[in-house]
């Protein structure tokens, strides 16, 4: 691995320079809805868009452009909960060089998939990123492989620093009061703070975390390296158990504060992009969007960062049904009915007159809770919302159903 070192300004426009002709320059996108929501003006930095759906394609980029002779002689080794490992697999292809990406055994299915489709070999190996680390490295060292750390570097680094000279570069973000940046091990927010604490002083950098991983939001408010479990979390690009001491170094230069989120706030983030941003962003990528809607950040005119895009499809299923719920869009309704015929007509009768959308209906006689000749029906409906759940309640109640919810 690369000297560590603090990158410089002057590393990372080397690095811009070096990648141009292999990265996307991504849009930033003005997100009216949020905007009109909270009363700020909030811009997406999309770097969705970037090639393999994340920033970590530009890091990976320069770190391999920079050490050409020993990648080329002896391949390339990573490890990667999946945005790095599809970063490290695409350029590698690119260049007609050899990867073996080592990644925790949870690492989405998309993201295995994904990188694999690069022509990469890959290992499965530990629950979490860091002893997916210990067995990469070992295989570095064993092969005389090019190492390629996902943010402990600072050619890493730099080349994540060149998203940051594109805020700069972009009228809706040149003049941000505020950037959120997500932090896992923390390369991004070392390479665009370095960019912004250097060519736009004034503007606030908040680093944003998840609950579920507090390794990183440890660190910084204790000042000391930290290491914590790992827990569950939707936002498992960021879930790193340990922050050494020269990353805590490089995160506390740039950051002028870290807020932790919860898995519920992460959920809601995901579901508002892609129903009012049109856009699939996974947990790690919205954290900064979950952290505008807890109400941590007080200044106006905010730029936050969507980092990456690679949901898979269970996971994002999971988070819309549950948006759904949440905003009374679907609900799931136990109707106690006498055992006759007919009932079940009457019932879905009520829903056809009241526009709701049958998406399951159980009807159950079998059970000793219920009395003699009585039944239940049990009905998962779309509705437009608590007032016509309410509705639907009322008008079956009007007919002698007795109706409950179950949420």
């Amino acid at each position: 691995m690369t000297q560590r070192t603090p990158i410089a300004l002057a590393d990372i426009e080397t690095a811009h320079q070096r990648i141009q002709p292999y990265i996307r320059k991504t849009p930033s996108i003005p997100f009216d809805f949020l905007s009109r929501q909270l009363g700020k003006e909030c811009i997406l930095k999309a770097e969705i868009f970037q090639k393999t759906g994340s920033f970590k394609f530009r890091g990976a980029a320069n770190c391999v452009l920079a050490q050409m002779a020993q990648a080329k002689k002896a391949g390339v080794v990573t490890a990667s909960a999946g945005n790095h490992a599809q970063g490290v697999a695409s350029i590698c292809h690119l260049l007609g060089i050899s990867a073996t990406i080592v990644m925790p055994v949870s690492t989405p299915g998309i993201k295995i998939q994904n990188t694999q489709s690069w022509g990469a070999t890959t290992e499965l190996v530990g629950n979490v990123y860091d002893e997916s680390y210990e067995h990469a490295l070992r295989l570095s060292q064993e092969r005389g492989s090019l190492f390629i750390h996902p943010f402990s570097d600072p050619l890493v680094q730099a080349g994540q620093g060149t998203l940051g000279l594109e805020l700069l570069e972009d009228p809706l973000t040149q003049s941000s009061e505020a950037v959120l940046i997500s932090i896992g091990g923390g390369g991004l927010i070392t390479g665009v703070g370095t960019v912004l604490r250097a060519l736009m002083p004034g503007v606030k950098i908040y680093g944003v975390t998840a609950q579920s991983a507090p390794a990183a939001y440890h660190a910084v408010k204790t000042q000391k390296p930290s290491q914590q479990a790992v827990s569950f979390t939707l936002a498992e690009g960021v879930a790193t158990q340990k922050t050494d001491q020269w990353m805590l170094d490089n995160i506390s230069r740039h950051v002028d504060d870290i807020f932790s989120i919860s898995e519920e706030s992460i959920a809601k983030a995901i579901s508002l992009l892609a129903e009012h941003g049109k856009m699939v962003v996974e947990g790690a990528g919205a954290l900064p969007i979950a952290a505008l809607l807890e109400g941590k950040i007080p200044e106006k005119r905010v730029t936050s960062i969507l980092c990456g895009g690679n949901i898979d499809l269970p996971a994002l299923s999971a988070v819309l049904r549950r948006g759904l719920v949440e905003q009374g869009r679907l609900v799931r309704l136990l109707i106690t009915i006498w055992d006759r015929p007919g009932t079940l007509h009457a019932i879905t009768e009520v829903f056809a007159q009241k526009r709701a959308n049958i998406l399951e209906i159980h009807h159950q006689r079998a059970g000793t809770h219920y009395r003699m000749g009585q039944a239940a029906v049990v009905a998962e409906l779309e509705t437009r919302g608590f007032d016509h759940t309410t509705e639907i309640i009322q008008a079956l109640s009007a007919k002698g159903f007795h109706v409950e919810r179950q949420d």
